[in-house]
């Protein structure tokens, strides 16, 4: 007899069913930039490419010189555990998380990878990750919800590859709090329009193992919830550090050390968007719209509403009407200016009530040549 895979029965199950899977059933696009997720309306999700994140996580490692890891995996925790709280998320009868197709679900939709029941002896259960999109968010992820389905807390340990990861729990009298709500930008989505993002999801395709990709990218999804935890998991851990570029950003921040973990994301995501050598080609100030579309609105980082040129030069402001996160939306389009004129930039954010502004103009600073 042959036995079928999780992602096979719940694929039978959808189509006796008359559903096909579709993840743009549960992240929603909305007309100010953003997308949210259908089963949480009041969050915002980041559609990034597996790889990119990975890439962009070592990058803000290197330029505030700390190792990281562990923080990502107690902000992935948090935010998971407070889902599962908040959405009053069921669980089985008979507690046994390999058969929780609610999770298996939710970990389809989120493109992390698969999981299975490995082994259970007295003290210890163990549990293997196949195919996982990134490391400490699955681990986070498992972890808090395998406390979630026994109402305990847990020790745990891991060993990975390139492909798999074991992670070994044991039953601990420690007390752990559960985690409170983030101090993450919330949004009201009730007035906001929905769209399709036909550019986005048309390239959809989903393989026999379940996984999906756009564009032949592996994509994840990455909660704001999760990423503004993960920056206040890191900030007591900062020390007074200059990185090359760090002098490019001025945020307005009073906070040294948030500026300081602002800096570092937004240059890590800057860098990694020229190394891309995405083309951008810029006739006149209205062409920055459908830059934003394509670079941040169609992945939900924000939306562009207004670009204008402030001299010949280059210098230029823009509003933006919302963000994912700033230093992600800002690094980003920090690189479009700095591919679009073949110079190094820099960046001023200011804001009032509604919008954020956005200044980039001509770096000055004799350490970063053009280029």
């Amino acid at each position: 007899m042959i036995q079928m895979s999780w992602f096979s029965n719940i694929i039978n199950k959808n189509k006796n069913n008359g559903n096909i899977f579709d993840p743009s059933r549960r992240w929603i696009h909305f007309s100010n930039g953003l997308i949210s997720d259908l089963e949480d309306i009041s969050q915002s999700i980041w559609i990034t490419d597996s790889n990119w994140f990975e890439m962009w996580f070592l990058g803000v490692e290197e330029r505030l010189g700390l190792t990281l890891g562990k923080r990502l995996i107690q902000a992935s925790s948090d935010s998971f555990e407070y889902f599962l709280i908040f959405n009053k998320v069921q669980i089985p009868k008979n507690k046994d998380i390999g058969n929780w197709t609610k999770l298996h679900e939710d970990w389809r939709h989120r493109n992390l990878g698969n999981f299975s029941l490995y082994s259970v002896d007295a003290k210890i259960t163990k549990l293997l990750i196949t195919d996982y999109a990134n490391l400490y968010i699955t681990i986070g992820y498992l972890a808090s919800a395998f406390e979630y389905i026994n109402n305990a807390r847990y020790k745990f340990q891991w060993n990975d590859s390139e492909s798999s990861i074991i992670l070994s729990f044991e039953l601990t009298n420690q007390f752990f709090p559960l985690p409170s709500k983030s101090k993450n930008f919330s949004h009201n989505f009730s007035e906001i329009k929905k769209i399709h993002n036909s550019e986005l999801w048309d390239m959809l395709s989903i393989q026999d193992d379940g996984m999906w990709y756009i564009h032949n990218s592996r994509k994840m999804i990455v909660t704001s919830d999760l990423f503004f935890r993960f920056e206040g998991q890191c900030l007591p851990f900062l020390k007074k550090i200059d990185f090359s570029g760090s002098n490019n950003y001025d945020w307005g921040i009073k906070d040294d050390m948030k500026s300081l973990w602002w800096s570092a994301s937004a240059d890590s995501a800057r860098e990694l968007f020229i190394s891309s050598a995405y083309h951008i080609l810029i006739r006149e100030d209205s062409d920055w719209i459908k830059v934003g579309q394509k670079h941040l609105s169609m992945y939900g980082l924000g939306k562009i509403t207004h670009a204008e040129s402030l001299d010949k030069y280059g210098e230029i402001i823009f509003q933006l009407e919302t963000s994912f996160h700033l230093s992600l939306s800002c690094g980003i389009l920090l690189a479009c200016w700095e591919r679009a004129y073949g110079k190094k930039g820099k960046l001023i954010l200011t804001s009032d009530e509604n919008d954020f502004f956005v200044k980039i103009s001509n770096s000055l600073d004799a350490v970063n040549p053009q280029y």
